[in-house]
């Protein structure tokens, strides 16, 4: 039986590749919570400086698995459920919405590469991720809309801080597919590209230019800028002042320095 998920690592670059191609990637909780346990593995055991998350076969994921959805989340037939089957449901719920928030709190950058069917929970796994890159041909959605649901696993909290309030509420409100063309119209997505194998060569150039850079710097970056979001500017320009105060000098200051210097690359650790 093939894995559900492959890791690999290449160039301080760990790829985190979905892998249910029949199922056009669908995600089952397998997947679902496979993903950020392998997210915490990379992080805690140093293995890269960035993370690439893509999809096998002609899909990066159509989304949950409905038929996981509906016997794991105590649904019957009559779509009854007893108290006990809603606080069930309401500590699944709340176990999922985790599983994208580890993605979102990795401590190195997370590029998401998007192709074929990115639906509904895929498209809020996406949006957890810290940049998301396409095809033009990508489907997007949010279509728990659609499914008699409101999107309760992180895209209704995330993509309006991604884009515009009236773009969210407009997909949102009608659960209708957007293509990639549209995802960088409102710059859900950083870039599109015309093919996947364009994609995927983008995503691994970002990725390993990103790798390049001192791994504590990424890593303090994307920490300032995640807490500069809910900071005022004054608060924000405090934290990066501290940062920096307690980070300021070290070995990749003066690697960096010298490097520049010298009219060469630096070469981090």
């Amino acid at each position: 039986m093939e894995e559900k998920l492959i890791k690999e690592i290449n160039n301080e670059v760990a790829y985190i590749w979905i892998n249910r191609p029949d199922k056009k990637n669908a995600m089952d909780f397998d997947v679902w919570f496979g993903i950020p346990d392998l997210i915490n593995e990379i992080n805690e055991n140093e293995e890269a400086k960035c993370i690439l998350l893509l999809g096998k076969g002609d899909s990066f994921s159509a989304g949950i698995d409905i038929a996981t959805f509906m016997g794991d989340m105590s649904l019957n037939e009559n779509l009854s459920s007893t108290t006990s089957d809603r606080r069930k449901t309401m500590k699944l719920i709340e176990e999922m919405q985790g599983a994208f928030t580890t993605i979102a709190n990795s401590k190195i950058p997370v590029i998401a590469l998007a192709h074929g069917f990115c639906l509904g929970g895929a498209t809020s796994m996406i949006s957890a991720c810290d940049i998301r890159l396409s095809t033009k041909e990508a489907k997007f959605s949010i279509g728990e809309t659609k499914l008699g649901l409101v999107a309760d696993v992180g895209i209704l909290q995330r993509m309006p801080k991604i884009v515009s309030k009236g773009d969210v509420r407009e997909l949102a409100f009608t659960g209708r597919h957007f293509d990639g063309i549209h995802a960088d119209k409102i710059r859900f997505v950083n870039a599109i590209y015309e093919s996947v194998d364009e994609l995927y060569e983008a995503g691994r150039a970002l990725a390993e230019e990103i790798a390049k850079n001192s791994k504590n710097i990424v890593v303090g970056t994307k920490e300032v800028l995640n807490k500069g979001e809910d900071l005022s500017t004054e608060q924000a320009l405090d934290y990066v002042r501290l940062w920096n105060t307690s980070y300021l000098i070290s070995e990749d200051l003066k690697e960096g320095v010298t490097a520049f210097f010298e009219k060469r690359d630096p070469d981090f650790k």
